[in-house]
C-alpha cells in the first residue's frame, strides 16, 4: 500500500494569507508561443498535436495516450445557445464535475453533496453510461471535517495520481475551506491524504477549487480561488492564484501569483472554478462568476499571458449563462477526448429554495477561433 510521508512542512498560514495555487486544466496542443491577454490571436486554424497532458481528462494526464485530440478546433458555432449541451449524468446531486480517463474508461468525479461518499466517482467506457458510485477518498485527513468535500481534481505524475480536493477545516470557529492533496496508484483510488492542508489562506477566508495544469514544456501548476465570499455579508473580492508544482505534484514551488479577479458587472465580487486551457500558444482561463445559487451565475473566459498570468476577460459577457437547461449554470471544467473538447457544467434551478433540486452534469462542445473559445454546434460525444 502507498503511504504518505508525515514530515512535510504544511503550507498552512496562521497569521497571513497562505500560498495559493490556481487550478488550470491543460489541453495538450502544439504551441506557437505565449499570447498575452491583449495579444492578437492567430487567425489560422490550430494544428492539434497531443502533448503533456491532454486536458483534465486524457492523454498523459490519465496515463492513456490512446485518446488524442483528433478533431479540429474550428467547429461550427451552436445555432441554439439556449440549449447548448446534453445531460450525461443525472439523479444524485453532482456539483463541480471533473472527468479523467485511464485504460479506455471515463471517470466522473464530483463534489460531496447530499451523498455519503467524500469524493464520489463513477466510471464507464462511454459518457453517460456509469457504473455504481464509489468513494475515491474514503478516509479524510485529520484536519478535515466530514460532510463538505468539494471540487476534486486528478492529475497523473509519473507512476502515481494526485487528487487535489477542498474540505472544511476542522475545529475552526467558523466554516473555512482549505485545499488538500492525496495520492494513489489507481485513478479511482482509494487515495491516501497528506496529513496537512496543501493550501489554506486563512486571512482570505480560505481556499477552494483546485485545478492542476501542465504547460507545453511539462511544468505543472496548481490553480485555485481564495474564498473571501465565505463572508456572505462582506465586500472583499475573490482572487484566482497560480503556483508551480514539483515534478511529483506533492509540493508547491516558489511563490503564488494572483492572476485574475472580478472586474465585470455580472461577476459581482466572485470568480471561481478556474480551469486553464492551452490552445496553440493561447492560454484561456475558464471560470465561473457570481453566486452559485443565483440566476446570474455564469461561465466566463479570460485570456492569460501564461500560467502565471495576468489574465483579462475576452468579453464583457459570459460564455454561458442562464438558458433553458437551467438558471445559473456554472462549476465548470474542460476535458478532451477523440471526439473533441468539452465543457462540463451544472445547470441549476436557482428559482427554487435551497438546496434546490439535484444538479445534473451537462456537457457542451467547444470550438476555438481567432477570438477565443465559443460554444460549438451540438455534437454527441461517445455516449453509446
Amino acid at each position: 500500500m502507498l503511504r504518505r510521508a508525515a514530515h512535510r512542512q504544511p503550507t498552512l498560514a496562521l497569521t497571513a494569507g497562505i500560498v495559493a495555487v490556481v487550478s488550470v486544466v491543460a489541453v495538450g496542443l502544439s504551441v506557437f508561443g505565449s499570447v498575452g491577454a491583449s495579444s492578437q490571436r492567430a487567425a489560422t486554424t490550430p494544428s492539434i498535436v497531443p502533448s503533456t497532458p491532454l486536458a483534465s481528462a486524457l492523454g498523459a494526464a490519465a496515463g492513456d495516450s490512446s485518446l488524442g485530440l483528433l478533431t479540429p478546433y474550428y467547429e461550427p458555432p451552436t445555432a441554439n445557445p439556449a440549449a447548448p449541451g446534453v445531460t450525461i449524468s443525472a439523479g444524485a446531486d453532482q456539483p463541480d464535475p471533473f472527468i479523467a480517463t485511464a485504460g479506455g474508461r471515463y471517470f466522473l468525479f464530483t463534489s460531496q453533496d447530499r451523498v455519503p461518499a467524500n469524493v464520489p466517482v463513477r466510471a464507464g467506457t462511454m459518457l453517460g453510461q456509469w457504473g455504481p458510485t464509489t468513494d475515491a477518498l474514503p478516509d479524510l485527513p485529520p484536519w478535515a471535517e466530514s460532510g463538505n468535500t468539494w471540487a476534486p481534481d486528478i492529475r497523473k505524475f509519473g507512476s502515481h495520481y494526485i487528487l487535489y480536493f477542498t474540505a472544511q477545516l476542522r475545529y475552526a470557529t467558523k466554516q473555512i475551506m482549505c485545499i488538500g492533496d492525496a495520492i494513489s496508484t489507481r485513478i479511482d483510488g482509494p487515495y491516501i491524504s497528506n496529513p496537512a492542508p496543501f493550501v489554506c489562506q486563512l486571512a482570505d477566508g480560505g481556499s477552494i477549487d483546485p485545478r492542476s495544469f501542465v504547460d507545453a514544456d511539462g511544468t505543472p501548476y496548481l490553480l485555485w480561488k481564495s474564498d473571501e465570499n465565505a463572508d456572505v455579508s462582506g465586500t472583499e473580492h475573490t482572487h484566482i492564484f497560480s503556483q508551480r508544482l514539483s515534478a511529483d505534484g506533492e509540493h508547491l514551488l516558489g511563490q503564488p501569483a494572483e492572476i485574475f479577479s472580478p472586474d465585470q458587472f455580472w461577476q459581482g465580487r466572485i470568480v471561481e472554478a478556474p480551469d486553464l486551457v492551452l490552445v496553440k500558444g493561447a492560454y484561456d482561463l475558464f471560470y465561473s462568476g457570481g453566486w452559485f445559487n443565483q440566476p446570474g451565475y455564469a461561465i466566463g473566459v479570460a485570456s492569460c499571458a501564461g500560467p502565471g498570468g495576468p489574465c483579462a476577460d475576452l468579453s464583457g459577457a459570459p460564455l454561458l449563462g442562464s438558458n433553458t437547461e437551467g438558471a445559473g449554470p456554472g462549476e465548470e471544467s474542460v476535458f478532451a477526448d477523440a471526439d473533441g473538447v468539452w465543457l462540463l457544467y451544472n445547470p441549476f434551478d436557482s428559482t427554487l429554495p435551497l438546496p434546490g433540486p439535484p444538479r445534473p452534469v451537462d456537457i457542451a462542445r467547444l470550438g476555438f477561433g481567432p477570438d477565443g473559445p465559443y460554444l460549438a454546434a451540438p455534437f454527441a460525444p461517445s455516449t453509446g
